[in-house]
């Protein structure tokens, strides 16, 4: 089968799978999970583990509480709904919730662990009371979760839950900015060894994807991502997670076609449940922009971004949705060039008219909304001219940094600061300033590189290497860009800016082989807007280098 037939059946699949999983049709996977519990509410409470697999939290909770109703003595089921108020790969948690639940059983550990007989019953409570009651900030407690996981492991290797939790805790030990691949490893190694056994297992798909996911591991993640949403497809985040594996292989279509689903079934379980808008529905949406802008489909990606714009308008007051349209604004802007004047004031109170797109709610990102249109603000007055808003901007994305240093979050700080100089390298190539703008943009690579790759669309939505790549080539320096673009290109695949711009750098260095696959490629693009500006130049080049 050629890969265009593949990626065709993946999205009739989809599309299949978006008239079939309805809000009671709860196709969530298969596990096996014996327990202690009455039979009766047995078909709740696995139905909410495999929820809690999926990251499908309120449902998870939702139906740890009927099983809870069903057998009041049931101790799993209060367990169940206390780890859907963990959300480990976010290093959040709410804390209170969590051992509100778990008092439900009785008050203290060792009253509950009176009213279990199964030891595997004992020692998930045990677990679960490290994870919520040790000492210690949120790090902390993961990682001691995460050693009481790998015992009980080593006690029970042939049980899958057992293993797929432990794999889930492994993750959630990792925080932005650590290096080395370790713990991703063994997770992935745990969870690939219940794959094999299960291939209808939610939870190790899900983490085997969330193990690979960056450049260089993501082609051992695509066949879980390719199975993942057919084992789930009731469940809105399994839609989506296969995307994390194309974004890192520049599978613009396959993006697109995963997010179309997964908004579908976030929009249906926020109605089905009465759940506030702006969290897994705005994650899925600014994905969905991002993959239509990397195939030149501005028409849908405007569609987009009024569907946040229309969220946002009906709950203008809550801070993640304002976030969520800030970021996809400025994203939309900066991919299509089309700059506006923007006032630096609307960046603290936006009006609904003139501020779009931030971070979608699930994966909330390291700084506000408001930054990042600060620094489309910038970026856009300095592409108008206009210097004083630019340089402006520049100052406030300074002072932003200098406030994340003082808070203690020097992670998020690296993200401002690399805006900071990307903007202030915009503002002194617009003077003609290119050997100035060549050397902040090189001090933002030098930043970003201190970072991890992307875990999907960059943040700085400009990747740095990128605009290094922009600035050579704009400074006469053709040779040194064609490698820069190359070393973006291994961060962010495929990425259509980069392409271009070796494309555009290969053509004046005289690397015409170079230039030809760099078109090449974007014009074979699959799913690819016909007349979009990139693939009408790619075409043209490739037809007069016949």
């Amino acid at each position: 089968m050629t890969g265009r037939a593949i990626r065709a059946g993946f999205a009739l699949t989809l599309v299949a799978m978006m008239s079939a999983a309805r809000p009671h049709t709860q196709e969530l996977g298969r596990i096996t999970f014996p327990t202690s519990g009455a039979a009766a509410a047995q078909d709740a409470f696995l139905e909410g583990v495999k929820s809690l697999h999926s990251f499908q939290f309120d449902e998870a909770a939702e139906a740890f509480r009927r099983a809870q109703t069903t057998d009041p003595s049931f101790a799993l089921a209060y367990w169940g709904e206390a780890m859907s108020y963990n959300h480990p790969l976010w290093a959040q948690q709410d804390t209170e919730a969590a051992k509100k639940a778990l008092e439900k059983i009785a008050p203290t550990l060792e009253a509950r662990l009176d009213r279990v007989r199964l030891p595997k019953e004992k020692a998930l409570l045990e677990a679960a009371d490290v994870l919520f009651s040790w000492p210690g900030d949120k790090l902390a407690r993961d990682t001691a979760y995460a050693d009481r996981m790998a015992e009980m492991h080593a006690k029970w290797p042939d049980d899958h839950e057992i293993a797929t939790f432990y794999a889930l805790s492994l993750l959630g030990t990792v925080r932005p900015g650590d290096t080395g691949f370790r713990r991703q490893a063994l997770a992935a190694s745990v969870a690939q060894k219940v794959y094999q056994e299960n291939p209808k297992h939610p939870g190790a798909a899900h983490f085997i994807i969330h193990a690979f996911d960056d450049p260089d591991h993501a082609p051992l993640g695509l066949p879980a991502a390719r199975a993942y949403a057919g084992i789930a497809p009731a469940a809105a985040h399994a839609l989506h997670m296969p995307s994390h594996i194309f974004v890192q292989l520049g599978m613009w279509q396959d993006v697109v076609t995963s997010n179309v689903a997964a908004y579908k079934a976030a929009v249906d379980v926020n109605a089905r449940l009465k759940l506030a808008e702006g969290r897994e529905d705005f994650h899925t949406l600014s994905w969905l922009e991002y993959g239509n802008l990397m195939l030149g489909k501005t028409d849908d990606a405007k569609q987009n971004l009024e569907l946040a714009k229309q969220t946002m308008e009906r709950d203008p007051s809550r801070q993640p949705i304002r976030n969520g349209y800030l970021g996809m604004r400025a994203r939309y802007i900066l991919e299509t060039a089309e700059w506006e004047k923007i006032s630096l004031d609307s960046a603290s109170s936006p009006r609904s008219g003139d501020a779009h797109g931030a971070m979608p709610g699930m994966a909330m990102s390291s700084y506000d909304g408001s930054t990042t249109w600060t620094f489309i603000a910038g970026v856009s007055a300095a592409m108008m001219g206009d210097h004083a808003a630019s340089e402006t901007a520049a100052t406030r994305l300074g002072e932003a940094r200098q406030k994340s240093e003082a808070g203690g979050n020097a992670y998020a700080a690296k993200a401002v600061a690399i805006m900071e100089k990307e903007v202030a390298a915009a503002s002194r190539l617009a003077k003609g300033e290119k050997e100035a703008a060549v050397k902040l943009a090189k001090e933002a690579v030098d930043i970003e590189l201190t970072m991890n790759a992307p875990s999907g669309p960059p943040e700085p939505i400009k990747p740095a290497l990128e605009l290094y790549g922009e600035m050579l080539l704009a400074a006469e320096r053709p040779a040194e860009a064609m490698g820069v673009f190359e070393q973006s290109l291994r961060r962010t695949p495929k990425r259509t800016p980069s392409l271009l711009g070796l494309a555009r750098a290969a053509v004046k260095a005289g690397k015409i082989a170079t230039a030809r696959q760099a078109y090449q490629d974007l014009a074979s693009m699959a799913g690819a807007r016909a007349q979009s500006p990139a693939v009408i130049e790619a075409q043209k080049f490739l037809k007069s280098s016949e």
